[in-house]
C-alpha cells in the first residue's frame, strides 16, 4: 500500500469546488482531497462491493473527529445542489456527498490523544447493479451469502465471500473437504484454532488448484447455533474468477 502526499486545506476545498461544478462531466472517478493532517493509504482502487464498483482508503489524522466533519462539511458544501449528510454511526460520524453517479463518504471516529482515524469512500451507486452470487462456490442447503468483496491487484484477483450456515462449524469443515477435493482442489493446510470469545472456536482451511488457491474460515455461529464462514478465492493473473 503506498501512502499518499497530503495537500494543504485550502488547496483541497478549492479543487472540491471545481469537482462538485462539474459533478455531471467526464470525470470517471471523484477525487476526494485528503482530510488535514492525515496519513492516507489505500485499503482497494478497484475493488466491488456486492457488485458495486468502489474504492476505499483509510487514514489516520492528528486533528481530532469534530475538524475532519467540518473539514468535509465545508468541502461538500457550495458547489454542488444538495448539502451533504452527517449522522453518527455507532462510535463514528459519516459524511456523504453526491458527485454524479457516484456517492463519496467519509467515516471518522475517535483515536487516541484526541486524534481520528477512519475510511474514505467512492461507489458508483448509479448504474449498478447488487449481486450477492455464490458464483461457483458450493452452498450447504439454507446457507446465505451475505457478502461479495472482489479486488484486482497487481498480478492477482481475489473474491471474498462471507457465508452464514445453519449446519455446525465441524458440518461445513466436512462438506467443503469433500466438495472441493471431489472439484479437483488439493487442501495444503488444516487447523483448528481457540475460541475467540466463550464457545466459538474456529476452523481454517486452505485449497489449492493450479495458480488458484482458496482460504476457508469457519468460525462457530452466537449462542451455539449454525457457522459463519469467509472464503476467499485467490488467482494470480487478474482475469475474473466464478467465486
Amino acid at each position: 500500500m503506498n501512502s499518499l502526499s497530503l495537500r494543504p486545506a485550502a488547496v483541497a476545498i478549492a479543487m472540491c469546488a471545481a469537482l462538485g461544478a462539474r459533478a455531471a462531466g467526464s470525470e470517471p472517478w471523484p477525487e476526494v482531497p485528503l482530510p488535514p493532517k492525515s496519513q492516507v493509504e489505500w485499503v482497494g482502487d478497484s475493488l466491488r462491493v456486492n457488485g458495486v464498483p468502489m474504492r476505499v482508503m483509510r487514514f489516520a489524522s492528528r486533528a481530532g473527529r469534530a475538524e475532519i466533519v467540518e473539514y468535509y462539511r465545508a468541502c461538500w458544501s457550495g458547489a454542488y445542489p444538495t448539502r451533504p449528510s452527517v449522522r453518527p454511526l455507532g462510535q463514528a460520524t459519516v459524511v456523504g456527498q453526491a458527485h454524479g453517479p457516484y456517492y463519496m463518504t467519509v467515516k471518522v471516529k475517535d483515536a487516541a490523544n484526541q486524534a481520528s482515524e477512519g475510511t474514505i469512500t467512492v461507489s458508483r451507486v448509479l448504474g449498478s447493479k447488487v449481486d450477492r452470487s455464490a458464483g461457483d462456490l458450493p452452498l450447504l442447503p439454507g446457507a446465505k451469502v451475505v457478502s461479495v468483496v472482489e479486488a484486482n491487484d497487481p498480478g492477482r484477483h481475489s473474491r471474498e465471500v462471507v457465508v452464514a450456515n445453519p449446519a455446525s462449524r465441524q458440518s461445513v469443515v466436512q462438506y467443503y473437504q469433500a466438495s472441493l477435493q471431489s472439484a479437483g482442489w488439493s487442501q495444503i493446510q488444516a487447523n483448528d484454532t481457540p475460541p475467540s470469545a466463550p464457545g466459538r472456536a474456529g476452523s481454517f482451511l486452505v485449497f489449492q488448484r493450479g495458480r488458484d488457491e482458496v482460504q476457508l474460515s469457519i468460525v462457530d455461529g452466537g449462542r451455539g447455533q449454525g457457522s459463519l464462514m469467509v472464503a476467499n478465492r485467490v488467482t494470480k493473473d487478474t482475469g475474473p474468477v466464478a467465486f
